[in-house]
């Protein structure tokens, strides 16, 4: 398995609130992407306390380690990060109502193992075919769920920014898990909104189907992103899956 990430600020925003962890500091299965909001420098906040919570929590639990019980492991990361921002967010007032999206996996013994909150996306790229894993919790993603808007409808609605599900908002949160088989030259995709707002799902695919290194499909990513304007914060992580011999 092979990973790599990177993280801009884009070419409007003045600071980078997302933050990313990738496979490190003994986690070298555990992908994690965090786009953050509040005013001043809230979202910063949110997202990387978020992330540092996450971790701290996967420490301290024994289940992170069994493939069995992985899944809780990290639905109890999750809802740690949660109290940990909430509180954070209740203490300092010029942090009130900061918030973050979510994206965390595991990659193992041929799983992806996943929890979902926000608009970050998690995708799959397998046989030149990319599909999406998660469902985004937004406005517009609400309206095509009852039929009121089509998805090509959503990608240019004034309201697709608006997220209806962020951690750190309330006490509690609810949470979305994904648990997927993964094969051999899969490529697993985890992104910010600031590339899918930016470029279309089936460019995103034409670009991971390039026969090139997974550094060289981020790097086309990231500009590709840039050039179409890069009016948000821009963080993707690639996993390779390597053959088996």
């Amino acid at each position: 398995m092979k990973s790599i990430c990177k993280s801009v600020v884009g070419m409007c925003r003045k600071n980078n609130e997302d933050s990313v962890f990738c496979g490190e500091n003994g986690f070298f299965d555990l992908f994690i992407i965090a786009d953050g909001m509040g005013g001043c420098n809230g979202g910063e906040v949110a997202s990387s306390q978020a992330i540092e919570a996450f971790l701290d929590s996967l420490r301290d639990n024994n289940d992170f380690i069994s493939d069995e019980n992985v899944l809780d492991a990290l639905v109890s990361a999750l809802q740690h990060s949660n109290e940990v921002v909430y509180r954070k967010s209740c203490e300092v007032p010029e942090l009130a109502g900061m918030g973050t999206t979510i994206d965390a996996v595991v990659i193992r013994n041929g799983k992806l193992i996943g929890v979902h909150v926000g608009d970050s996306r998690i995708y799959i790229l397998r046989n030149g075919s990319l599909k999406r894993i998660t469902d985004d919790h937004s406005f517009v993603m609400e309206l095509v769920r009852m039929g009121k808007l089509t998805e090509a409808e959503a990608e240019v609605h004034p309201g697709r920014n608006i997220i209806t599900r962020a951690l750190g908002t309330r006490d509690t949160i609810e949470i979305d898990t994904v648990i997927k088989d993964v094969q051999p030259k899969d490529i697993i995709l985890l992104c910010t909104d600031g590339l899918t707002t930016m470029i279309d799902d089936k460019r995103i695919e034409e670009i991971l189907c390039y026969e090139k290194s997974i550094e060289e499909k981020l790097d086309i990513l990231v500009n590709e992103a840039n050039n179409a304007g890069g009016y948000d914060n821009i963080t993707i992580i690639l996993v390779e899956q390597e053959v088996e011999e």
